[in-house]
């Protein structure tokens, strides 16, 4: 429900639907160290190409990122999905699972940070009330 209200207020809803196909779908690997050069984890995005014709018959192309814990990691090259292009800019386009993902994305960062942020100000706060008892 709130993602249509944003299509509504963005105007994504009068932008021109239409079959788009993942031309390419690679996937990159990003190692993480930890501060002695260790390495900890490794983290995946999909970098996709997709590719539509807009109403001029001319073939328009957009590349898009994707971490591995979105739903659209898993597509793969010669798949369809729909998407909504701006009809004054072919080149612009819309495809609400990768606004879901940048949603989630930045939900989940925010939750992180704030969580950290509480922790450091709880720590100063004693830290404070621990000086004042003295």
């Amino acid at each position: 429900m709130l993602i249509e209200i944003w299509e509504r207020l963005r105007g994504y809803d009068k932008w021109i639907q239409v079959e788009a196909k993942i031309e390419s779908s690679d996937l990159e690997e990003t190692k993480n160290y930890d501060r002695y050069g260790r390495q900890m984890e490794s983290t995946w995005e999909s970098e996709d190409e997709i590719v539509w014709t807009d109403k001029m018959g001319e073939e328009q192309r957009a590349d898009f990122k994707v971490p591995d814990d979105s739903p659209i990691y898993q597509l793969v090259d010669g798949e369809t999905v729909t998407i909504r292009y701006n009809p004054a800019k072919s080149e612009e386009f819309y495809y609400r699972e990768l606004l879901r993902t940048k949603v989630h994305t930045a939900f989940k960062l925010t939750l992180i940070y704030g969580s950290l942020i509480c922790v450091v100000l709880v720590f100063i706060i004693l830290q404070i009330a621990g000086s004042r008892s003295r």
